[in-house]
């Protein structure tokens, strides 16, 4: 990426207000929320597990959580920043398979690849059935694992956007970069605003 096309995406990223404040809270939040669980459970990397396990029961039971979650399953995997044409990992891939096919988020057709109009490069490795959301759950309670499914995929979103840095002026990638900085920022929030009631 050169000077001239990097000038071109920040004017187009702040030229959208909502969406660049957008940006800026889903940051804000998730770097708030990762101090949180690194200074709670002093486990490194893996702080974000204990957390995973130990607020699973409180936020998975909340209908706004699983609003989120029902929102962000329907829509195309996202990709990961290790690859270079962000292909969705195995972890990212098992974890939105999960919420779509095994957590009773749908009440009517579950979305798949064809209905969500996902693109070819990202369909033709494999990943997206319900057998690979199956593999997902390798915990027995439902809550952590459907939590676990959630953050993980905000994770892999936060990771692709301000570790990754991936930006695109195409319109397509574009929108759909928006609509996940989106749901990211609300549940990231919900997660803050909730997190007193949750005991510690």
């Amino acid at each position: 990426m050169n000077a001239k096309i990097l000038s071109e995406i920040i004017i187009k990223i702040k030229s959208d207000p909502d969406h660049y404040n957008e940006r800026r809270v889903f940051h804000e939040n998730y770097e708030w929320l990762e101090y949180f669980w690194r200074d709670e459970y002093k486990n490194g990397d893996n702080s974000i597990n204990n957390f995973i396990a130990d607020k699973a029961e409180y936020f998975w039971t909340k209908p706004d959580v699983k609003d989120f979650a029902k929102e962000i399953a329907q829509i195309e995997c996202i990709g990961s920043n290790k690859s270079n044409d962000y292909i969705q990992s195995q972890e990212t891939a098992g974890a939105t398979m999960y919420l779509r096919s095994h957590c009773n988020l749908f009440t009517g057709t579950i979305p798949d690849c064809n209905s969500i109009q996902c693109r070819d490069h990202k369909q033709n490795i494999g990943l997206c059935n319900a057998l690979i959301g199956r593999h997902w759950k390798k915990i027995d309670n439902d809550n952590h694992a459907a939590f676990r499914a959630l953050i993980y995929i905000i994770r892999q979103a936060r990771q692709n956007l301000f570790h990754g840095h991936k930006m695109s002026l195409e319109q397509h990638q574009f929108d759909r970069d928006k609509e996940i900085v989106s749901i990211s920022a609300r549940t990231t929030s919900y997660l803050l605003n909730n997190l007193v009631a949750t005991g510690n």
